[in-house]
């Protein structure tokens, strides 16, 4: 797990710094296209690779949103992750609540001081514990590491996803270009097989085995818009594919929304109304059976 975050944090400096010597054009201009174009964005996609940065984990103080949506064929899933992170030692919230089950939701809090992070857990998961919150030791380093982080783990898996399609085509990344506002647009061609490869969106098995190799091809249009400052903005996945017999619908959007505040993250919860996991084993065992009540 420690080498897939750090590489996919490989993965978001590489766009980072695309999008910073991209953004050199004048603000409204289109940079080359064609062929010179994917020779230009490529060769500065290689640059960029090596200079890793975690720019996007070096943002502090903000609050993010994640909305996402896909359909497979009569079945699928509609939720939206907020999250905020907020000061040095840093706490951070991220709840992630359906949109199809108003009673499917689940809020993580990690608070700066103490030694647990708290779960809140919404009706469909109440048979979890005999209480809403459950809490569980932090890991003795502190806060892990970014990516791992349900607040910002979608837009470096998407990221990830651009990072896949990249390395195997690359023409994949398709074009960049300064906006008026001088923000910096890249665009980019990424495969289905990418897209699930990275997890952007975690299917149950039995999903993924109708997903054959043709449709698997199938391109999701991808769009990552990056402030004049460097800094990641939005990323955003849309697709309608239909292949093999099967349709699939697809978007996802991942964007800052502003600056956290101490009214973005909830209170500690009264003792009374946490079921405490003490330990490692005790963790596994819940997250577990989190794992079959969302079937996966």
């Amino acid at each position: 797990m420690k080498q897939r975050a750090t590489t996919t944090m490989a993965a978001v400096g590489a766009v980072l710094l695309l999008a910073t010597a991209c953004g050199q054009a004048r603000a409204g201009t289109a940079l080359p296209k064609g062929d010179e174009a994917a020779a230009y964005v490529s060769a500065k996609f290689e640059g960029a690779m090596d200079k890793l940065s975690d720019t996007l984990g070096m943002q502090r103080d903000t609050t993010a949103a994640f909305e996402t949506y896909f359909r497979l064929d009569e079945k699928w899933l509609r939720a939206t992750i907020t999250s905020a992170r907020l000061g040095s030692p840093e706490t951070r919230v991220s709840r992630n609540h359906s949109q199809k089950n108003p009673d499917e939701s689940l809020d993580n809090f990690i608070p700066a001081e103490g030694t647990v992070s708290y779960m809140y857990l919404g009706p469909v998961y109440k048979s979890l514990a005999p209480t809403a919150w459950v809490s569980m030791p932090k890991p003795e380093s502190g806060n892990s590491l970014v990516c791992a982080w349900a607040g910002i783990a979608p837009a470096c898996k998407m990221v990830s996803a651009v990072q896949r399609a990249f390395s195997s085509n690359k023409k994949a990344v398709t074009g960049a270009r300064t906006l008026p506002d001088g923000k910096t647009e890249v665009t980019a061609a990424v495969p289905l097989g990418a897209f699930l490869d990275a997890r952007v969106e975690v299917l149950p098995q039995s999903a993924l085995d109708q997903i054959g190799t043709e449709m698997r091809k199938e391109i999701v249009p991808t769009k990552i818009t990056i402030g004049p400052d460097g800094v990641l903005s939005q990323i955003v996945m849309e697709a309608t594919l239909t292949k093999e017999n099967h349709r699939i619908e697809l978007r996802e959007d991942f964007h800052f929304t502003g600056k956290a505040t101490p009214q973005d993250f909830p209170k500690l919860p009264d003792p009374a109304d946490v079921t405490v996991l003490p330990d490692q084993p005790a963790v596994d065992d819940f997250y577990r059976r989190l794992g079959e009540l969302q079937g996966s």
